[in-house]
């Protein structure tokens, strides 16, 4: 099937991470990758601030899956 979830993670996760992603992109005013490409490429600080907060958030959960959790 083409929209299959193989996730392994249940329907209602998915959905909550899809509407944190929109509100994380409201908040932002803009998605990663406009931050990141865009606005860096423009010397944006806003952009800068956004980025950095992304990959410092990313980096973190990455720790916590391996380390904390034990995923």
């Amino acid at each position: 099937e083409l929209f299959a979830n193989t996730s392994g993670r249940s329907l209602d996760i998915i959905g909550l991470a899809g509407i944190l992603v929109g509100i994380g992109t409201r908040i932002c005013g803009g998605c990663t990758s406009g931050h990141g490409v865009c606005g860096l490429a423009l010397l944006s600080p806003r952009s800068l601030a956004a980025t950095s907060t992304f990959m410092l958030a990313a980096g973190l959960t990455v720790y916590v899956v391996r380390h904390v959790v034990g995923g």
